[in-house]
């Protein structure tokens, strides 16, 4: 008869339940554990030997946050025979941060546009920059401006581009960037945040690296926070982005990945109602008689609009507009809205607006902000999944009292 090993109170408290192997849950299981135990020491000898694929400490690689991952993957090349591999980090900005520093070093350059996202254009300039990586910004829809940069000395370079701008909602072409990337043996990374892989698949146009912040559309709830970078080439996943992540531990976590998942099965529907609502309540700002004028990409006045329909299924969520007012009078506008929500974020269910040159671009010199548009009349707007009649009653009520 095999001895039982009795156990005492204090060593039944210390050790793990072992979960029944049979058990299926319907749902996805979140993996919370930070390591992971081996039956014998060469088994663990193997996993640090051959880490991309084993499990051996969670920020390394956990299942919840890889299965996450790799979801967001196969959707930025769904409908294509190609492959994907993905990562999630902390936030967005890590994912920039992660993508940027494990492909560049001093000396190197960065070309990139002048109508960033507030915080992408400050981490650049405070954190990268002083680092020894040249910035280059540049109108990226010059193409000729954009080859002239890339004959430049630094050997290695990056196009890091976010199509559509936040907040101005402009549109780059991300084929002819790509093709121009790739003569130059140049990186382009895009930030594809504002459309989700459910209206445009960087990816399959030849950009080299896709980044999300997950805390917006992918999750769509507000109630995670998270970043994701997808790479379709595997050796640069493992060698470069994997190896810097697993260093600098800018990992994310399996609540935050259960989240993003959870969110994530409603996304599909949730862009289409999203990019509806946006498309009818750009008409009716850019047909009122107190609104100057209003970025949406799907407009057909709008600057971007060619390039748009090309790479682009829908015209997204995002709008900006202006009204014929002054600055005080926008700011009254905006806390005269009931419905839509003040707030410093995006692509949840609600309506939010956000007035750019006092948040998101404070830290923007505020000549850069005006030359590339985003004046201090600008409002933006992250269009919701109320009822459109709800949504237009809220800003026609607001900018009666202009």
């Amino acid at each position: 008869m095999k001895d039982k090993a009795i156990k005492r109170a204090e060593t039944i408290c210390a050790q793990a339940i072992k979960e029944k192997k049979n058990t299926q849950p319907h749902q996805m299981s979140v993996c919370f554990s930070s390591a992971f135990r081996f039956d014998q020491l060469s088994d663990s000898i193997k996993a640090f030997e051959n880490q991309p694929g084993t499990h051996v400490y969670s920020r390394y690689g956990n299942p919840t946050m890889e299965s996450v991952a790799a979801k967001i993957a196969a959707l930025e090349i769904a409908g294509s025979d190609i492959s994907a591999h993905g990562l999630l980090t902390s936030s967005g900005m890590s994912a920039i941060y992660l993508a940027v520093t494990a492909l560049l070093g001093k000396g190197d350059m960065i070309i990139t546009q002048a109508n960033l996202y507030g915080g992408t254009t400050e981490l650049f300039n405070k954190v990268i920059q002083p680092q020894g990586i040249k910035l280059v910004y540049i109108d990226l829809s010059n193409l000729e401006k954009v080859e002239k940069s890339l004959r430049q000395k630094p050997l290695h370079k990056i196009i890091y581009l976010e199509t559509p701008s936040n907040p101005t909602l402009h549109c780059y072409d991300i084929q002819a960037l790509a093709e121009l990337a790739s003569r130059y043996h140049a990186f382009l990374i895009v930030d594809n945040t504002f459309c989700t892989p459910i209206i445009q698949q960087p990816l399959l146009l030849g950009a080299d690296i896709v980044l999300h912040s997950t805390t917006k559309f992918i999750h769509g709830h507000g109630a995670s926070t998270g970043g994701v970078v997808l790479v379709k080439e595997k050796t640069l996943f493992h060698q470069k982005i994997w190896q810097t992540m697993k260093l600098i531990g800018v990992n994310s976590n399996p609540m935050d990945a259960w989240m993003i998942q959870l969110g994530m099965m409603t996304l599909h529907l949730r862009m289409e109602r999203h990019s509806e609502n946006a498309f009818l309540l750009a008409k009716y700002l850019s047909s009122h008689p107190k609104v100057s004028h209003v970025n949406y990409p799907f407009l057909s006045y709008h600057p971007s609009f060619e390039i748009a329909k090309k790479q682009m299924s829908a015209g997204g969520a995002m709008l900006s507009f202006e009204a014929k007012t002054d600055v005080s009078g926008s700011k009254k506008m905006i806390d005269r809205l009931r419905l839509a929500a003040i707030a410093p974020s995006l692509g949840e269910t609600g309506t939010m607006v956000l007035h750019p040159a006092t948040s998101s671009h404070l830290k923007v010199d505020p000549e850069l902000r005006k030359k590339e548009g985003i004046t201090d009349g600008l409002i933006r707007v992250s269009v919701g999944l109320e009822h459109i009649d709800d949504i237009i009653s809220d800003f026609d009520t607001a900018l009666k009292k202009v």
